[in-house]
């Protein structure tokens, strides 16, 4: 089964707001086996939204729809869908009575205008929206003449309102289920997919394809995809079963693979960033870190502080100018002034001027055993590395060398 996502909103076309739902919705899609194969925008115009209605329902057998749903004149999404596919509008008196209850809960009376939220596609289902006056639409519609590609029969859309917290909402109480259930009926058994996500850094995505040749590629079962997020690789393990154990049977020779040949680069898996990896590790040693950065100015305490798990085991950092060379024995002589901690975690300053790859400069990272009295002692590991990097990650990416020069110390010598 292919999909595409549809939303609409002049506020989207025009670039006031960045379409998030998309993303999110396809990765909800990924995740039950459904390829997205399209992302549609379309603004606040009728014909617009049938036009493209009518397109996706040519090359595709699944629309998830987002936006348009609200009681102004110009949320369409309704008309549009029952126009595109040919039947009237029709009031549904249970959404009317669910919306106007809404309105008595928060003590006011239900405006005239917010009528419109209860009509439905002649035989389309409204979806129960938990927290908002605009139910959703589920429509499965049977094709006229027979689909091109030869898949499927019918056609099915899904319409969830605009706003990301109502639609996940309505996404995670019936979306989900009953797509899957759709999914487990055409194909005549009950279908289990799960995943398993392995994160490395260190080294660039071809690199860590190239160490994994025969597992990277649409033949392998299960399938493994590889993706780089601001110098972090991921991998991640897709399996397909009948049983959740059975996925996860078939995972773990891929992933006992991947590990093997990784070794330390990997850092955790599912939704660790190195950050939380670290502060877990500090907090079950019972040991302390501040941190002294120039370059990044803030950053990699911002990063460390923002944890999901923040940590106990933070005292804190200083922040010094970006580009003025400091000391490196100042920098540890001030960190120990002012922190009763076991780590201190540094980042240099910049050079001037603009990362660029003809650049022989460096910038000092170090990790540094703030209990050591002798200073050339403490030193538990410094690097320079050369400022190289795209300007958009340069930052980010001294911030997890830092941190996985941390995490590789605490891991081999608690």
């Amino acid at each position: 089964m292919q999909a595409e996502i549809i939303s609409n909103g002049d506020e989207l076309t025009s670039g006031k707001i960045l379409d998030t739902n998309s993303q999110w919705l396809s990765i909800q899609l990924a995740d039950i086996g459904i390829t997205t194969l399209y992302h549609t925008t379309v603004g606040d115009d009728l014909e617009a939204m049938i036009g493209v209605l009518r397109t996706a329902v040519e090359r595709t057998d699944l629309i998830l729809w987002t936006g348009g749903l609200g009681p102004t004149a110009d949320d369409l999404t309704r008309q549009a869908i029952a126009e595109g596919v040919g039947v009237p509008l029709e009031k549904n008196a249970d959404s009317m009575r669910l919306i106007q209850e809404m309105f008595r809960r928060h003590g006011h009376k239900m405006p005239k205008t917010n009528e419109i939220q209860a009509f439905q596609p002649r035989g389309a289902l409204p979806i129960h929206n938990p927290h908002g006056t605009a139910p959703g639409i589920d429509f499965t519609v049977q094709r006229q003449k027979p689909f091109k590609n030869g898949r499927l029969d019918f056609f099915r859309i899904l319409a969830y309102p605009g706003v990301p917290a109502e639609m996940k909402e309505m996404w995670y109480d019936s979306g989900q289920k009953s797509i899957q259930e759709m999914l487990d009926q055409l194909t005549g058994q009950k279908r289990v997919l799960r995943f398993r996500t392995i994160h490395s850094f260190g080294l660039g995505e071809s690199q860590v394809e190239a160490m994994l040749p025969d597992i990277i590629n649409r033949k392998h079962d299960p399938k493994v995809g590889i993706t780089a997020n601001q110098a972090t690789i991921t991998l991640r393990i897709a399996s397909e079963a009948v049983t959740e154990e059975e996925c996860f049977k078939k995972i773990e020779p891929t992933a006992t693979l991947i590990y093997q040949t990784l070794g330390d680069l990997i850092f955790g898996e599912g939704e660790d960033r190195l950050q939380e990896v670290v502060c877990r590790k500090l907090t079950v040693l019972g040991k302390t870190l501040a941190v002294i950065e120039a370059g990044t100015r803030g950053l990699l305490a911002e990063a460390i502080a923002g944890s999901k798990e923040l940590p106990d085991c933070f005292a804190g950092g200083i922040v010094l100018p970006p580009k003025q060379p400091i000391d490196t024995d100042e920098m540890i002589r001030r960190g120990r002034r002012l922190f009763n901690v076991d780590y201190l975690l540094l980042i240099g300053a910049y050079p001037p001027g603009q990362p660029d790859r003809n650049r022989t400069e460096e910038t000092l990272v170090a990790v540094v055993d703030a209990r050591q009295t002798d200073l050339q002692k403490s030193v538990l590991v410094l690097q320079n590395y050369p400022y190289v990097g795209h300007p958009n990650i340069i930052d980010d990416l001294y911030v997890k060398r830092a941190l996985n020069l941390l995490r590789k110390i605490i891991s081999k010598n608690p």
